[in-house]
């Protein structure tokens, strides 16, 4: 299974990423492209819950389950820099997503959920945003989904980096229960930068204890994927770009920050 998945780049269509049991355990992912004559795209939820994130828009979301209607527009986004809307899709629902303008973007992630639940529009302050790391490992995390949505599996927020900074510093793992909290859950990473000329690097990597391990470093550029599932995985972005990326959890238990660091260089928090 490749870890990396290049940019489907910006033709209309829908592009799925991984599925849920083929390539990873716990998660899906896919990214939506609307324009031209593909101006709507319909489907259902059916055993997952999902989140979408919207990055070129307007659009509107329409959802119906057995609680009823519900819809919710999400904007234009001005600038990478700051974090955007996230909705959170019920499992049992049905979803039509409409964009508003030229062309649309939205991604959408899928674990197992649980029907009778509410779509939930996730903006403004309900959206906690931490400073988090110093010096060139500073960056801001946005947590969308998270103890603040009725939710079964999933955790759902992105990450912005500054110019040149690194995240997921030090790197950090969750890919088993150890007596310090740690939980196993996959992740997907989902990169934009702004320009979109830009470029990162990002090493996924296991711990020297793991019995299956793997060491892998891949470019990353605007609109590329990678799954982690399991390991260390921290990023880099090239000097002069900002890099927002889309981040997904998912896994046996469902409590965020329930990570380890690689003990080789945790010292840098100090």
């Amino acid at each position: 299974m490749s870890l990396h998945i290049k940019s489907p780049g910006g033709a209309p269509g829908v592009y799925p990423i991984v599925k849920r049991g083929k390539g990873l355990k716990h998660l899906s992912f896919t990214i939506i492209e609307l324009g031209g004559a593909l101006r709507t795209h319909e489907w259902e939820t059916g055993a997952e819950e999902q989140s979408l994130d919207s990055y070129a828009g307007p659009v509107r979301v329409e959802v119906g389950n057995s609680l009823g209607q519900w819809s919710a527009e999400i904007g234009s986004r001005r600038t990478l820099k700051e974090t955007g809307p996230m909705i959170y899709l019920p499992a049992g629902s049905k979803v039509k997503i409409s964009r508003l303008d030229e062309r649309a973007r939205v991604t959408v992630a899928g674990a197992t959920g649980t029907t009778g639940v509410s779509p939930r529009l996730i903006a403004g302050s309900e959206i906690m945003v931490t400073p988090t790391g110093k010096n060139n490992f500073a960056r801001t995390v946005c947590t969308h989904i998270a103890d603040n949505v009725d939710a079964v599996h999933l955790i759902c927020g992105e990450t912005v980096s500054q110019p040149g900074g690194w995240t997921s510093s030090p790197p950090h793992k969750h890919d088993r229960f150890t007596n310090a909290g740690e939980v196993p859950m996959e992740e997907v990473y989902y990169f934009l930068f702004e320009p979109n000329q830009g470029f990162g690097f990002i090493r996924v990597y296991t711990g020297a204890d793991d019995p299956e391990p793997f060491d892998h470093a891949f470019v990353v550029e605007h609109g590329d994927t990678v799954l982690i599932p399991r390991g260390y995985h921290p990023v880099v972005a090239c000097p002069g770009y900002t890099l927002n990326y889309t981040w997904v959890l998912a896994g046996e238990g469902r409590a965020y920050g329930t990570w380890s660091d690689d003990p080789r260089h945790t010292w840098i928090k100090d």
